[in-house]
């Protein structure tokens, strides 16, 4: 039996067998690495691996390539709760998100640097762009959420909720900023969402880099940036080096979400077998 339909029908008889990677690794004593990239039909194992695999989830080899798969919703066993279209709008979003956080960025130097001398155009834009950043960012982290449900990241899924409410929380501080005078008053909020934010980050880092064993070195390098950038959050002092690594960080973070696109392009386009 070849890949992807090896990988394709081992993930379904684990699924019916109600256990994780985590439960079968345990079971068969099989790396969570190498599970994973047979799941994604990245490698083509040994013969025995197979049949260890397959004796830790009480099947045999000659049952189990010859068995046909039921139509019952496979791919929802599969890729539960999540399609392509998800990651392909998350990964677009990504690309908003980081345009829009670029211009503010750039907003926010000319705010304080030109003593807040804005009239109501400029506050009207800087307030729509804050809602479009929030708005695409909240899109982009479902991306994250599809991912961490196809491939049992449960830490990725948390963090990427909890993300979408910071970012929230970070424009209303943004915009009602706006309209206040004394800008010491500011620096307390902004300390505390910096060190908030830059904890998270480091949190979503280090789901990224669990992530690598299914989306490849790219996850990694994306999570290493992530806790890069977190760590710079945290000291408040050194936030502005934070935005320089954002950059090649939210990037990788993209082409993550399109490799993960196009892992379920492959799987949903997959000929299913019917009794």
């Amino acid at each position: 039996m070849q890949q992807p339909e090896l990988g394709r029908r081992l993930t379904i008889l684990r699924k019916e067998r109600n256990l994780t990677q985590e439960e079968l690794v345990e079971k068969s004593y099989v790396s969570v690495r190498t599970i994973q990239r047979i799941e994604a039909g990245e490698v083509l194992p040994r013969l025995s691996t197979v049949k260890i695999l397959l004796g830790a989830l009480g099947e045999s080899y000659e049952s189990f390539s010859t068995k046909p798969i039921q139509v019952m919703e496979t791919q929802k066993s599969i890729l539960p709760n999540a399609n392509r279209n998800t990651l392909l709008v998350a990964a677009l979003a990504g690309a908003v998100y980081l345009v829009s956080e670029i211009i503010l960025g750039t907003m926010n130097i000319s705010f304080f640097t030109d003593e807040r001398h804005w009239g109501f155009w400029m506050n009207s834009i800087y307030t729509g762009l804050t809602v479009v950043m929030v708005i695409s960012f909240t899109l982009f982290a479902r991306g994250f959420i599809a991912l961490s449900t196809v491939f049992e990241n449960s830490l990725l899924k948390v963090i990427a909720y909890m993300l979408i409410i910071a970012v929230a929380g970070m424009g209303i501080l943004d915009v009602t900023s706006l309209s206040v005078d004394d800008l010491e008053s500011l620096w307390l909020p902004y300390a505390s969402a910096a060190v908030l934010y830059g904890a998270l980050s480091i949190v979503f880092g280090v789901a990224l880099i669990r992530l690598q064993d299914s989306m490849g070195e790219l996850s990694r390098i994306a999570g290493i940036l992530e806790i890069l950038s977190g760590c710079m959050l945290i000291t408040v002092v050194l936030f502005f080096i934070s935005y320089v690594i954002m950059i090649p960080a939210i990037v990788l973070e993209i082409l993550v979400l399109y490799r993960g696109y196009e892992y379920l392009s492959r799987s949903e386009t997959m000929p299913v077998e019917s009794k």
